[in-house]
């Protein structure tokens, strides 16, 4: 399967760079193309000397309903799988140098959810929701992504997030920690470009220096996982991933019905 053209939209606004993820009829849902987009917009931020990037969705619908259930069928480019693409696409958003800040603009889920907890800054529409479905669909999400979680908001709200797979309102959110502002629809989009705007406007040396300087004391207290460990959630994810419970998972996302998973 070759990838399909990227649907990532590229505006700049002074020093601010605006990336769109634009696939509206599908909640902009990403695809294997979409991710790769993503990925190559985010490596080019620090040679194009940008100092603040927002990342949003089209329209006032949805930020990113995560990976699109559709285009998991059967392997990507190169024998890809959705969720090395994912995590590579987050790999870039986590390296770019200057503040990334997330407009949430409407339904964030899955690897949308994902994209919003990677960024620095969170700031969201009053009629946003985010949530992390994969225990809904039969996936195990990768460790990656659920360290991003535990690290914003924590063992306790990370637990109810992906054993329940319930999507939370933007008030829930800004409760636990999981988005840093609330602004009403009229008003979010302003809010969060002027974050953006004032961020850039400030030395970009010192804001760069700063932003990775936090990062190191964030992963000084993580010791990572063992080689055994790292074994043992792969054997975990690849037996989700190869399950009856994942198929019967998509085939009713597919038909609008309730699944039946049978635990095989």
């Amino acid at each position: 399967m070759s990838a399909p053209p990227g649907k990532i939209r590229v505006e700049d606004r002074g020093h601010v760079r605006v990336l769109t993820i634009d696939n509206p009829g599908k909640r902009n849902a990403f695809d294997y193309g979409s991710l790769a987009a993503l990925t190559e917009a985010c490596a080019r931020v620090a040679s194009d000397k940008v100092r603040c990037l927002v990342i949003r969705g089209a329209g006032d619908q949805a930020f990113s309903s995560g990976f699109d259930i559709d285009a998991m069928e059967g392997d990507g480019p190169g024998g890809d799988r959705p969720d090395l693409a994912t995590e590579r696409a987050m790999e870039a958003v986590e390296a770019v140098p200057c503040p990334t800040v997330a407009f949430v603009n409407g339904a964030a889920f899955g690897a949308g959810c994902e994209l919003a907890v990677t960024c620095d800054l969170r700031i969201a529409s009053e009629g946003a929701k985010l949530g992390m479905p994969p225990a809904k669909l039969g996936v195990v999400y990768a460790a990656a992504g659920v360290r991003r979680f535990l690290a914003l908001v924590g063992p306790a709200h990370a637990r109810e997030m992906f054993f329940t797979g319930r999507a939370l309102d933007a008030a829930k959110a800004l409760a636990i920690g999981l988005v840093d502002r609330v602004a009403p629809p009229a008003d979010a989009e302003a809010a969060a470009l002027a974050l953006a705007d004032e961020i850039a406007a400030n030395a970009p040396l010192a804001v760069q220096g700063m932003k990775r300087i936090l990062r190191l004391l964030e992963e000084s207290h993580e010791r990572g996982l063992t080689a055994a460990e790292r074994t043992e959630v792969a054997s975990l994810r690849t037996r989700a991933f190869e399950s009856a419970d994942l198929r019967e998972g998509r085939a009713a996302w597919a038909e609008r019905r309730a699944p039946r998973f049978r635990g095989e």
